[in-house]
């Protein structure tokens, strides 16, 4: 009996020990959730402007439109797709061929700091 009674003060003793364990896991899952919770709707912003791009371009080189209303529905398409209003954009012709290049940078807001984190798209169609 008295052994039973060792083993029980034993086992009261460790209990809740792998509570750490537990709770870290919990922070970092939480923190991985945050994370592309902030990053995924700025990744498919940048990847919807991209496609847009190829097909403004496209078809600003087809119709050999101006550079002007080439640039204006560049920017029009930003605005849709949440770029931020410092964007830059740069055209260009080579030929027939039309060259563009999109910079901007997202402002990334975490609780204590904020990461500006730059983009650029490139896009060039050659105009056949």
């Amino acid at each position: 009996m008295k052994r039973n009674k060792v083993d029980r003060k034993k086992a009261l003793a460790e209990r809740g020990a792998g509570r750490f364990g537990v709770l870290l896991l919990l922070a970092v899952a939480a923190a991985v959730v945050y994370l592309v919770a902030i990053f995924v709707p700025i990744y498919q912003g940048n990847q919807a402007m991209h496609v847009a791009s190829v097909e403004i371009l496209h078809r600003g080189a087809l119709q050999n439109l101006k550079d002007e209303d080439v640039r204006a529905q560049l920017k029009e398409k930003a605005r849709e797709c949440g770029l931020p209003d410092d964007h830059r954009v740069e055209l260009w012709r080579e030929g027939r061929a039309l060259a563009a290049k999109i910079t901007f940078k997202h402002n990334v807001r975490f609780p204590f700091y904020t990461y500006e984190w730059p983009f650029e798209i490139r896009v060039k169609d050659p105009g056949l």
